[in-house]
């Protein structure tokens, strides 16, 4: 009996830890670390919720960390002096957001003083950006600690009934903990990074505004954190105090020693500037509208010919990398994750044409007998390989992951025009538009290489060609060339053969959707 108690319970945290995970997906991959364990070992012990609740809320947390994040980068944005990502990006940038802006505030009124949340979120922009451009003032970085975890405190209220006597003192006494928690962190990230600091890393920006004397100063910061913690813990209960105590000692450890040397030469460059050309967006649209052609032109003929258009194997892959990209990667991030949840919708409807008429491609046999079921293993397959090639290939853009499925479907039309023997299910436009579409896909990624947000086209023709075949690093590395180069000349190979085939069967290539 104890031995099932205890499974569950371990079950219980495993998923709650899985929920939390999922959250903090949306959130900037150097915060994604804190913000999970501030919520494992901060909230949790402190607030308190069973599995239930947390699948309840974690729907709402969600889209209030994604909103939140979205919200601060499109004030950065706004605060920067041209549109990052040029007029075209900045433009459609403006339309986005500002439903987004909207659908904020509507989860702001569910919590406690959700007004100030929201400011929160937006003068925290105001700040980085100060900080990123080396204009923040002295007294403007006790702001930024106070401010680092406002996104994070959005999640913290939602999902939860804040009812309780005493419930305000605790809310009140967690925002110095939370602080200090993020300024633990980041020291222990100065100290070990070997990339460039980001300058709104806590310590960083402390030792860009007082140089060798940021350790100093900023223990004089951590003691009036600490003060107020200490104020707060006697306004809340018994039992809420030793949770509390307990929290604070495991994650402010850190800073308790000695603080890492200041080095502002591993800092980066002053104000650099995030983001893509309007180049980059432009070829990211081509390649949607590509892609989009392509998907209409499936769906017809599934329709049409009763059966399916992309290869199996193939078709799972994309169903689920769409799934990934969209939903799971930084949603409505940026015009191509949007795209990407278009993209799985119409994917859907490929999928209930696979569902429905895939079992009669496989008469008299096991695979067509339990077609249905093995429909289901492959999806659940497709996904958990697709996601963790996301994180385990550090590819947060899709390119690897991308690439390869591309490559796997234009080697699979090959092979499922000369099973079938015929065209059924397949048409010029298909085969034209996944070619171009995977062009464009190309180029905008080379396009990332070789223009910047203050550039928004490559100097010459010759710099683009050399720049971006000899690309060494990520997003466009020498694999991702070589994966796209017989992408493309299988695809070509395809279009050719398809054209024959189509002519063979006594049809217009053109007139056939």
């Amino acid at each position: 009996m104890s031995m099932m108690r205890n499974l569950r319970t371990a079950a219980s945290q495993r998923a709650k830890r899985l929920l939390a995970s999922a959250v903090t997906q949306v959130a900037p991959p150097i915060r994604r670390g804190i913000e999970i364990a501030i919520s494992e070992g901060l909230h949790d012990p402190v607030l308190g919720s069973s599995l239930k609740q947390r699948l309840k809320a974690t729907p709402v947390r969600l889209t209030a960390r994604y909103l939140a994040f979205t919200v601060k980068r499109a004030r950065l944005a706004e605060l920067a002096p041209e549109p990052v990502g040029g007029n075209l990006s900045g433009y459609l940038a403006g339309l986005r957001d500002a439903g987004i802006e909207k659908a904020l505030a509507g989860l702001c009124a569910r919590i406690p003083d959700g007004a100030r949340a929201r400011r929160d979120v937006t003068e925290l922009a105001e700040v980085e950006f100060e900080v990123r451009h080396g204009v923040a003032k002295p007294e403007r970085l006790r702001r930024l600690l106070e401010l680092t975890p406002s996104e994070l405190r959005l999640v913290r209220d939602l999902g939860r009934p804040w009812d309780r006597d005493g419930d305000e003192e605790l809310r009140e006494t967690m925002r110095p903990a939370e602080t200090l928690a993020y300024l633990a962190w980041d020291l222990k990230q100065y100290a070990g990074a070997t990339r460039p600091i980001k300058r709104t890393n806590l310590y960083a920006a402390f030792v860009d505004a007082y140089g060798d004397a940021a350790p100093e100063r900023l223990r004089e910061e951590v003691a009036h954190f600490e003060a107020q913690f200490e104020a707060g813990l006697r306004s809340v209960g018994a039992a809420d105090r030793e949770r509390l105590e307990r929290a604070f000692t495991l994650h402010c450890a850190p800073l308790r020693d000695a603080f890492p040397e200041p080095a502002a030469d591993r800092h980066e460059e002053e104000g650099a500037v995030e983001g893509v050309s309007s180049a980059v967006v432009l070829f990211g649209m081509l390649c949607a509208v590509g892609w989009l052609v392509a998907y209409v032109a499936i769906v017809y003929r599934g329709f049409a010919d009763q059966t399916y258009g992309v290869p199996l194997v193939a078709f799972f892959a994309n169903l689920t990398w769409e799934f990934a990209y969209g939903f799971l990667l930084d949603p409505l991030g940026d015009y191509f994750h949007t795209a990407s949840i278009f993209g799985f919708l119409v994917d859907a409807v490929i999928a209930w044409q696979v569902w429905k008429y895939g079992a009669a491609q496989f008469p008299n046999s096991a695979l067509g007998r339990y077609f249905r079921p093995l429909f289901g293993v492959c999806v659940a397959a497709a996904l958990s390989v697709n996601y963790h090639a996301f994180i385990d290939l550090a590819d947060p853009d899709g390119e690897y992951t991308g690439f390869g499925i591309n490559l796997m479907m234009s080697i699979l039309y090959l092979k499922m025009l000369e099973d079938r023997g015929s065209p059924a299910g397949q048409s010029m436009y298909i085969a034209i538009g996944k070619w171009l579409g995977t062009l464009c896909a190309w180029i905008a990624t080379a396009l990332t290489v070789t223009t910047s947000p203050k550039q928004t086209w490559p100097t010459s023709w010759s710099d683009f060609t050399r720049t971006s075949l000899g690309s060494r690093s990520y997003p466009l590395t020498p694999l991702i060339n070589v994966m796209y180069g017989w992408t493309f000349l299988l695809d070509v190979a395809y279009c050719v053969l398809l054209h024959r085939s189509i002519k063979a069967a006594g049809m217009s290539p053109w007139r056939r959707l």
